[in-house]
């Protein structure tokens, strides 16, 4: 009787770990499997700058850091240079300018994110929120807020309509 009690305890006891260890081996599965899926590729650091210069060659529009300089000389040339009375006279001109302001400053913040993170590793792709914001803050920026301020300051240097058709 006692012989067996003591071989179904040995029986239920090496059950429980034959179970445990079955166990513990497809959680360490299942955890393998959902980090190698949903873990970004981890870049070394000279990786890093390499896919960041890609990156921002690839999205960079040609004529954006032109504008950019074109943007501070402009800047500097006038709006630093007129009186309260002459920003106070052209209606609009305080809000064009805080626009331009807003976009430069949004662009040089996405731009030292995507940096911080391809340099900490991470390959950012092209769909992700920060290269996208990027993105549009180029485009806003240099196609729509700076000639317009340029237009409210200086008329006549304001760009011409272009119609598709006469193209």
């Amino acid at each position: 009787m006692n012989s067996i009690f003591y071989s179904v305890i040995t029986l239920l006891l090496l059950t429980c770990g034959v179970l445990f260890l079955m166990r513990s081996t497809n959680k360490n599965r299942y955890a393998e499997d959902f980090t190698s899926a949903n873990q970004p590729e981890i870049l070394s650091k000279e990786e890093g700058e390499d896919h960041f210069a890609v990156l921002m060659n690839s999205i960079t529009p040609v004529w954006y850091w032109r504008v950019n300089h074109e943007y501070i000389d402009f800047i500097h040339s006038t709006i630093k240079r007129m009186t309260m009375v002459e920003l106070n006279e052209t209606p609009g001109l305080f809000d064009s300018q805080r626009r331009c302001s807003d976009l430069n400053s949004a662009v040089y913040k996405y731009y030292d994110n995507i940096k911080k993170r391809c340099l900490s590793g991470e390959k950012v792709p092209h769909a992700d929120l920060d290269v996208l914001n990027l993105r549009q803050c180029f485009r806003e920026f240099s196609l729509e807020a700076y000639p317009t301020l340029v237009a409210l300051v200086w008329p006549e240097y304001q760009r011409p309509q272009i119609k598709a058709e006469e193209i």
